[in-house]
């Protein structure tokens, strides 16, 4: 089943918030090339990135740290700290923008808190660190779209969170920031999250960028086992493990989680045993699974050479500590985010855009652009692999970049209310 198929399987209803078109853009407008995806080595070649943080922060080798992981947090307040530096500015002041309380909220936390982690100013001239009992100035929007509800946020001074159903309540939300202190200017970093907040605005756009993974994870699987795919019964699979009580096993990471599907739907495994041990707790983790498919697959001619070169790539991959293993399905799925991006011709309402072309949130580009204009440092940290939004120098040649790919910026425009701030 392609991805388009399942966005045209959803019911169509009216869009219950008036949007609208704004044209073609991209993140670049945004960011530039200050990007970060998984490997957490910035795209912009003049900034370092993990590989130079880890002795200075005394990180262990060779595992990259995921957003869940405090370590992720230094690393990127490290980052951070050397953008600044280029532009002889510091780290004052927090700004993070993002869609789940799980992973941007908690890397949020974390990096407000880290001591060190910035130097604030004396009234003469000295600096001091960050105090035990003090915090980074910040604040964080978190965005969830939720259109059939009444519009509200929660705003907590304490944490720095600000958790909106609209994402035109960026207004609110920098009002609120302004109100509790900050300056907002050059000294400002603002971390902005880019999968179902820049693009893709999460409970409004965020089926597209669902669409266009699986429609590259299904070519896939499809390329690898041939006649042998069977689609239901991998929808099935994926559907049962892609939950929060599996992720023991599928680390919350669709690298795993593809692959343990994929594993499931070759007939030549024993996969009703396979299923049993997951259930039983024999097989706990994604390491001890693949130990697993190993044996399985080591043991005989019971799988194509397709399959056990995917295999054999993931295998090594995992005894590396790479966290994203299953390199085929993110190339595909970066071919696949290519093709729902300004896929609908500029005449289609944006309201009939939301389940098939990833769009730009014209509320968050509208809020970055005001920020940017008033000195702020806009970069941008996602854990989307980098093989699923940059071009493989071979494989893709002649493509663009996810962040510099153009695209409709569709949703609600707050330009008027940013310049009354």
């Amino acid at each position: 089943m392609e991805g388009a198929e399942l966005a045209n399987s959803q019911t169509k209803e009216a869009y219950p918030i008036a949007v609208d078109n704004f044209g073609l853009t991209s993140l670049d407008e945004l960011v530039g090339d200050l990007v970060v995806y998984r490997s957490l080595e910035p795209i912009s070649g003049q900034i370092p990135g993990l590989k130079s943080a880890r002795h200075q922060l005394g990180l262990p080798t060779p595992s990259v740290p995921r957003k869940q992981d405090e370590s992720y947090a230094q690393v990127a307040l490290w980052i951070l700290k050397q953008a600044q530096e280029r532009r002889n500015s510091a780290v004052e002041e927090l700004l993070f923008i993002g869609d789940t309380l799980s992973g941007d909220g908690n890397t949020f936390q974390v990096m407000r808190s880290l001591r060190g982690a910035s130097e604030l100013p004396l009234d003469n001239g000295a600096s001091v660190g960050l105090g035990d009992a003090e915090v980074l100035p910040s604040a964080c929007f978190i965005g969830n779209e939720k259109p059939r509800e009444p519009e509200q946020f929660i705003a907590d001074e304490d944490t720095g969170m600000f958790e909106a159903n609209r994402w035109s309540q960026l207004v609110d939300w920098i009002r609120w920031a302004q109100g509790n202190g900050l300056r907002l200017d050059e000294n400002t970093v603002v971390v902005l999250d880019l999968d179902k907040t820049a693009i893709g605005a999460r409970g409004r756009n965020n089926r597209a960028i669902d669409v266009a993974r699986l429609k590259g994870l299904y070519r896939t699987v499809g390329s690898l086992l041939g006649d042998k795919f069977n689609a239901a019964l991998f929808a099935q699979h994926y559907e049962k493990l892609n939950r929060a009580r599996y992720h023991h096993l599928t680390g919350d990471n669709q690298d795993y989680l593809a692959y343990i599907c994929l594993v499931l739907n070759n007939e030549g495994l024993d996969c009703t045993d396979l299923l049993a041990r997951i259930e039983d707790g024999a097989v706990q983790t994604f390491e001890q699974f693949v130990r697993y498919a190993e044996v399985c697959i080591a043991g005989g001619g019971r799988v194509g050479e397709a399959m056990r070169q995917a295999h054999e790539s993931v295998n090594m991959a995992v005894s590396m500590g790479d966290p994203t293993p299953f390199k085929q399905f993110r190339r595909e799925e970066f071919v696949a985010t290519l093709e729902h991006m300004n896929n609908m011709a500029d005449s289609v309402p944006a309201e009939e855009r939301f389940s098939q072309e990833i769009c730009i949130t014209q509320e968050v580009r509208e809020a970055v652009l005001w920020l940017k204009e008033r000195g702020c440092l806009i970069f941008s940290f996602s854990d989307k692999p980098d093989e699923s939004s940059i071009p493989h120098v071979t494989r893709h040649r002649g493509k663009l970049p996810i962040h510099k790919a153009k695209t409709h910026a569709t949703g609600v425009s707050i330009a008027d209310q940013l310049r009354k701030l």
